[in-house]
């Protein structure tokens, strides 16, 4: 498969990730973190973890692993960070939410 999705950050989705940096212990979680969500942003066919590794620039199969499986993290503080994220976000006007849970 060949490269689809740019090696460079999506500026909107750096900004937005950038509060949950603290979150992280090690600075190449949230990189690994902003690759994938790229990659979920992309017109990839395939969403699978293996198929974003493979049509993402700076991303691999083990970086992913590591993300998923070794990367410490607080889930209480990173959901506060989230709701908080979200808080500071919110407009009034038209919109729409999605819950999914998948």
């Amino acid at each position: 498969m060949t490269l689809k999705v740019s090696p460079y950050p999506i500026p909107e989705l750096a900004e937005f990730l950038r509060p949950f940096r603290q979150q992280f212990y090690r600075l190449e979680s949230l990189r690994t973190l902003e690759r994938y969500s790229t990659g979920l942003l992309s017109d990839v066919e395939h969403k699978s973890g293996a198929a974003v590794a493979e049509a993402v620039a700076g991303l691999s199969d083990a970086a992913l692993y590591r993300l998923m499986t070794e990367t410490r993290w607080d889930p209480l503080a990173l959901n506060r960070q989230r709701v908080k994220t979200m808080l500071d976000r919110m407009v009034a006007g038209d919109g729409v939410l999605v819950v999914d849970d998948t």
